[in-house]
């Protein structure tokens, strides 16, 4: 089973998300705040082989306290390799230049419908298809 953690300060994307992935067999996680998230995924990352590793990480660039990019550049010091797709209404270049160039590897621009995000995203060993 995959695991997909999705960090975000709005419910709306969160049940959005959670609709996408409800056929399918992923393990969603939430956060509604940059520090929980960050915070959930140091302990995954920490705990070694008990802990919850993510396959896959959905990122809101805009958030109250610390801002998608500050959060992806401490997962990537913290030496967590997991993909990161950026999701966010801002749509300059400067702003998809600046989470290209700190480890994201995709940008999705709010609102989001599934066949925006894809059928499925391969993740290696794993792959996390919405239906």
């Amino acid at each position: 089973m995959a695991k997909v953690l999705s960090i975000d300060d709005s419910r709306a994307v969160h049940a959005y998300l959670r609709d996408c992935f409800s056929k399918s067999n992923v393990d969603l996680g939430h956060a509604l705040s940059a520090q929980e998230g960050l915070d959930l995924l140091m302990t995954a990352h920490t705990a070694g082989e008990t802990g919850t590793k993510y396959d896959l990480i959905f990122l809101d660039l805009e958030m109250p306290g610390m801002s998608g990019p500050e959060v992806l550049v401490k997962i990537r010091q913290a030496g967590i390799v997991v993909p990161v797709i950026m999701v966010t209404s801002k749509n300059t270049t400067q702003d998809i230049a600046e989470v290209l160039a700190k480890g994201a590897q995709e940008y999705v621009m709010k609102p989001f419908t599934e066949d925006i995000l894809g059928s499925s995203w391969n993740l290696g060993e794993k792959t996390i298809a919405f239906s």
